[in-house]
Order: C-alpha cells, then sequence, then structure tokens
C-alpha cells in the first residue's frame, strides 16, 4: 500500500474497522439475524399440568408468576410454547430502551439490586421469600450473569423475564458477560436449554441477549 495514498488509507481503516467489528460480535456471541417463532404452530400437550397463556402474555400477573415459580420449584418445565411467547415479549420491551436506563427512585421508596444468581433458582426464591415479590412498591434491579454454572438457569431467566414483563417500569435487567453465546457452550446454558427444550428455543434466548 502506497503510505501517501489519501484513498487507499481511508479504505484500509474502513476495512480494518469492519474487521474489528465482526472480531468483536464473534467474542460477545452476536449475530445479526432475528430468530422468529410461530407459537401457534407449538402445541401443547393434555398432560400438561402447569401454568398456561390461553392467548398472550397480556395475561401474565403477580399470580400468574407465582403459580409459575411454584411450578418450577417442583421441578416441572413450563411449556416450551409458553416460554417461547415469554421471550419474544421481553425482546419487544427490551428492544424499546436504549442500552443504558436511568432508574430514579423516590426518596421514600427503595430498590432491591441482586447479581450473578447463575442458575442458583431455589437462591432466587429465597430471595423473594425474605424481600418480598416484585411489584410497584417493591422495585428489583438484577446486575446480569442470570445464567450458566448453576442446574436451573432456564428456570431462573424465565422467572425473571416473567417478572419483567409484569412490572416493565419497576423490574430492571442488565445482562452480564454471561449472556453470551460463547460463554453459554462452555458453562452449560446451552446444554441446559438444549435438554430441557431444543435447539429453537435456545437460538430465541440468545438472540434476546442482544437485546
Amino acid at each position: 500500500m502506497e503510505p501517501k495514498n489519501k484513498d487507499a488509507r481511508e479504505k484500509y481503516d474502513n476495512t480494518l474497522k469492519e474487521f474489528k467489528e465482526r472480531e468483536f460480535q464473534k467474542c460477545l456471541g452476536y449475530e445479526d439475524q432475528r430468530v422468529n417463532v410461530n407459537v401457534d404452530n407449538i402445541m401443547v400437550e393434555s398432560s400438561y399440568d402447569g401454568p398456561r397463556l390461553e392467548k398472550s402474555t397480556d395475561e401474565i400477573d403477580s399470580d400468574w408468576v407465582v403459580k409459575l415459580m411454584a411450578h418450577q420449584k417442583a421441578q416441572k418445565n413450563l411449556h416450551k410454547k409458553y416460554v417461547s411467547m415469554i421471550i419474544v415479549k421481553a425482546r419487544e420491551l427490551l428492544e424499546k430502551n436504549p442500552s443504558m436506563v436511568d432508574v430514579t427512585i423516590p426518596d421514600d421508596e427503595e430498590i432491591t439490586v441482586c447479581g450473578d444468581i447463575h442458575g442458583q433458582y431455589y437462591d432466587l426464591l429465597n430471595i423473594f421469600e425474605l424481600n418480598g415479590i416484585p411489584s410497584k412498591k417493591n422495585p428489583y434491579v438484577f446486575n446480569g450473569d442470570f445464567i450458566d454454572r448453576g442446574s436451573f438457569s432456564v428456570e431462573v431467566i424465565v422467572t425473571l423475564l416473567s417478572w419483567k414483563i409484569c412490572f416493565p417500569n419497576h423490574f430492571f435487567m442488565s445482562r452480564g458477560n454471561h449472556e453470551t453465546k460463547n460463554l453459554n457452550k462452555l458453562y452449560g446454558f446451552e446444554g441446559e436449554v438444549k435438554h430441557k427444550y431444543d435447539q429453537k428455543t435456545y437460538e430465541l434466548f440468545n438472540d434476546l441477549f442482544q437485546q
């Protein structure tokens, strides 16, 4: 390359920038491709005895999430159809937010900040038992690393997303370094989702984590 060739230098700089961006996205496990699912095509077996969403995620309220937590506490999975609906709705909510969200707490109120749950579902349940379930008067912030390492990462993330849908302005989630494809493969989330559900559900989760 000619060092003094301005046009060549500009092309080189642009190419290098694009290369670095692609490599950075690889490190994050990011793929610029939206994953979609038609939940109407997912059938719910008559033998399923867990919480249901008959029409939409608008049915998710505190009572519904409490039933979900009890169902999962008994080590029963929420049906794949409803997991897919929750992921899609949560993705819609997160897409509307900027990368950094300011959370304002009135002087006479408090907010609970948690982090690094890492698939410890029963610890999460204990937090809610000790501190109360989320509500408009009992807001929460969960600072990433919801998944991996623990054996109940699916239960953790499904519960947190359900509360986010229930109280979008009083329940906040920030992405941690474990909400990435590469670490999911290394630390267990990928295998757990595929064992409890399937590849498509795992792809939906990964797409969600990019928002």
